[in-house]
């Protein structure tokens, strides 16, 4: 491998024998871009000479008192920046080394810029090393820098100062300060490249994005969250997500916690027209190895899904009142049957009030059953009022025990630091533990025991109340039948219960689940929203 000597002596015979230059001649640099050549370059590697100036402004600083020079070319040898000690730039300027002008070997003689592009290695020429006599006094140390992703030489960076003040350390000063600049030219490259990816990803999707640091300052605000709900990026970048409700609640929830929030439904109003829509969220903790760096949150508009889903059960009750209606005639007909044959008989012989007595149960199960199909046919009208849980079902256990205790059944409430305040149709609620209570007593002839317990998911926002018996249970394909409408368990049940229940809770925007095994008992798991 050749040393810097066979460079600068080649250099120099190339000089001397090629080009017919003289040592004490003063050289010129002749060759120039245009003003609009110029101007096009320096765009072109605008973002490379704002790296390079940055970093040699720094090293300058950091040698102060040492008169020093720093010029950057491109590829081809062309002064894009000089700037640095000013005698030594009207030096310069006195050979026509200025911004445009081209270092050639055949115009300027052995010079380190030309050298470090033609062998791609830092070069140093100090004093006698360069052709010209007139350079004898002056150090110059130039570097070449590439792009790392490729390889492809970008240009060069050169330090110029007197020969007084040369060092070997210059040469692996400006080394050092070259491998920064392309390091941290590669890494605005793969910045700028993932943030178009970024770009991509989040103006492409339907899903609105907020991405935050860890203090909670919003960093991305899509066009999707901007139109899912009616705010501008500009506002929330600005002002922050105190301004966006519940989804800066559980942003703000992850970056305390550090967990995440997964599949949370609530309603969003909107400012600008006293809407509102109903929003599914995830938020997700950023990391970086162990530490929180932000929060990343997406969230869709199920507003339209929502009206669908109630459109579709409206449809669905319907076609289930249609064949509630021909259940509903063979019930009554037994009942009539047995109005109708008593009535003669009561034309026959002198046991009326015996007769009467059957025929007014028999009405009794004819209006029973008719309210019911009444009640389950119409929308169920909701007045919800703030109401605290524990008293509700406190409430309605201690409505139940005289009941409890002809069963021969105790009810147990699990003991509970959840205070929960929600807001339901306090009345209808009732409705439905009484239900589930009084089917637990039904479901344990020899009596027993019924706990029931009260929880809450803060997460998903919601609270269970869970009903636990010891009765007889039921069988896979029971549970899967409960709430279809005249299907019972119960000897003498109408099978109207369930499907009630089911439309209050369904209502309330809730859910119900049981658990149940043949001998083993019955769990029933009613779950609302508490918001």
């Amino acid at each position: 491998m050749k040393d810097f000597d066979t460079y600068i002596r080649d250099s120099k015979i190339n000089c001397e024998m090629v080009y017919n230059l003289k040592p004490d001649e003063v050289p010129f640099l002749k060759f120039g871009l245009t003003k609009k050549e110029l101007q096009y370059r320096k765009h072109r590697f605008a973002k490379e000479l704002s790296v390079v100036h940055h970093f040699m402004k720094k090293l300058i600083q950091n040698m102060e008192g040492i008169p020093t020079l720093i010029i950057t070319t491109d590829n081809q040898g062309y002064i894009l920046d000089i700037y640095g000690d000013q005698s030594i730039k009207e030096m310069v300027d006195s050979l026509g080394i200025k911004l445009g002008t081209r270092f050639k070997e055949k115009d300027v003689g052995t010079n380190s810029v030309s050298l470090a592009l033609k062998h791609q290695k830092p070069i140093a020429l100090i004093g006698k090393d360069h052709f010209h006599d007139c350079l004898s006094e002056t150090a110059c140390y130039s570097a070449p820098f590439c792009f790392s992703s490729n390889g492809s030489l970008v240009g060069t960076v050169s330090m110029m100062t007197t020969v007084n003040y040369a060092s070997n350390f210059h040469l692996g000063l400006l080394s050092s300060a070259v491998d920064t600049i392309e390091r941290e030219i590669q890494l605005q490259e793969q910045n700028h490249t993932l943030h178009l990816l970024n770009q991509v990803l989040t103006d492409s999707t339907p899903l609105g994005i907020v991405m935050t640091d860890k203090k909670g300052k919003p960093l991305e605000f899509n066009s999707s969250a901007e139109e899912i709900i009616c705010m501008q990026r500009e506002k929330i970048i600005d002002n922050g997500i105190a301004h966006i409700g519940k989804i800066g609640e559980y942003i703000n929830y992850v970056l305390e916690t550090g967990k995440k929030v997964e599949n949370a439904e609530f309603s969003f109003s909107l400012i600008e027209n006293d809407q509102s829509k109903n929003l599914l969220l995830d938020v997700l903790p950023l990391f970086d190895e162990d530490h929180l760096i932000g929060a990343f949150a997406q969230f869709r508009d199920m507003t339209n899904y929502h009206e669908l889903q109630q459109k579709l059960i409206e449809s669905e009750k319907l076609s289930a009142i249609g064949k509630l209606g021909a259940g509903l005639a063979h019930e009554i007909r037994n009942p009539l049957t047995s109005i109708i044959g008593l009535t003669h008989l009561m034309k026959e012989n002198n046991h009326k009030k015996e007769y009467l007595d059957i025929i007014i149960a028999e009405l009794e199960r004819m209006e029973n059953l008719v309210n019911q199909f009444v009640s389950y046919g119409k929308p169920s009208s909701i007045e919800r009022v703030h109401c605290n849980l524990n008293d509700l079902i406190a409430d309605t256990v201690e409505l139940m025990n005289s009941n409890a205790s002809l069963h021969n059944v105790d009810i147990y409430i699990e003991p509970t630091n959840i205070n929960a305040k929600i807001y339901i149709d306090e009345s209808k609620i009732k409705q439905i533990l009484i239900n589930f209570i009084k089917n637990a007593f039904e479901a344990m002839p020899k009596g027993g025991d019924v706990c029931i317990q009260l929880e809450s998911d803060y997460k998903k926002e919601e609270v269970h109340i869970s009903i636990k018996d010891e009765g007889l249970g039921m069988t896979k394909e029971q549970v899967n039948n409960l709430g279809t409408p005249f299907f019972t368990t119960k000897e003498n049940g109408l099978g109207m219960g369930l499907p009630i229940c089911f439309d209050i809770i369904q209502a309330h925007e809730g859910k119900i689940n049981f658990h149940s095994e043949k001998g083993k008992g019955t769990e029933v798991h009613i779950i609302l929203p508490l918001n």
